[in-house]
């Protein structure tokens, strides 16, 4: 069976039970969850920029973890293809939270055997982020001319997500965490010079007369007419 809409765990209810120990597996609530389809958080060069654009829910909302990896790709990969390395993207949230699903069978005559407990506990099928309104869910910073670009990449990664999002924009260059990062200059290239021809080295004359770099013998003089 394919993946269930997201409206099924979009709606922030109930207590949540996600504790996973590593250390402990026996004290885990939730035994054999998968891990997050999240690869990365971070994306683009960590320098210092101008302004910070970030993406920020209307209203409290779950996000599924394969939504969030497919908004990182979209956004990361508008911005690398205008804006090459001079961004910095990242994901603020991480799914904690394990979905828990109680599978029932969806073939003829399933009917009798699809019927069980009412809100069962399930089994784990996915990861989740819990996101509360206001809060940032991806963040990018990035130049001040650069904002049409990264409002862009946003609205591509909004298509991926359920709810409704806004961006806000912050001036970061007094921030003082901002401004100690280190200024990263990138290298040009150096055009590469044709490399000089190099003369070949003359022979080396040796005794051998069988030998490629011996002379070649002089002709044999003419012989004299014999005077009559």
């Amino acid at each position: 069976m394919g993946i269930r809409p997201a409206k099924t765990i979009r709606e922030v209810k109930g207590q949540v039970w996600s504790r996973i120990s590593r250390k402990k597996p026996r004290k885990s609530f939730v035994k054999g969850a998968p891990n997050p389809k999240v690869r990365q958080y971070n994306m683009g060069t960590d320098k210092r920029y101008e302004t910070e654009v970030d993406l920020i829910p209307e209203y409290s909302l779950q996000v599924r973890d394969n939504a969030l990896e497919a908004a990182r790709q979209a956004a990361n990969k508008y911005l690398e293809q205008n804006l090459m390395a001079n961004y910095f993207l990242q994901v603020a949230v991480y799914p904690h939270l394990v979905i828990r699903e109680h599978a029932a069978l969806g073939v003829a005559g399933s009917d009798r055997i699809s019927k069980g407990m009412k809100l069962a506990f399930g089994r784990p099928k996915g990861r989740m982020a819990r996101v509360q309104a206001g809060q940032a869910v991806f963040k990018a910073r990035i130049m001040a001319k650069d904002i049409a670009v990264v409002k862009e990449a946003f609205m591509r990664a909004k298509l991926k997500l359920g709810g409704k999002y806004s961006c806000l924009i912050r001036d970061i260059t007094k921030d003082a965490i901002n401004n100690a990062r280190k200024e990263h200059v990138f290298k040009k290239r150096e055009e590469e010079k044709p490399k000089e021809e190099v003369a070949a080295p003359a022979p080396v004359a040796t005794g051998h007369p069988g030998s490629p770099a011996a002379p070649t013998p002089a002709a044999p003089a003419a012989k004299e007419e014999k005077k009559k």
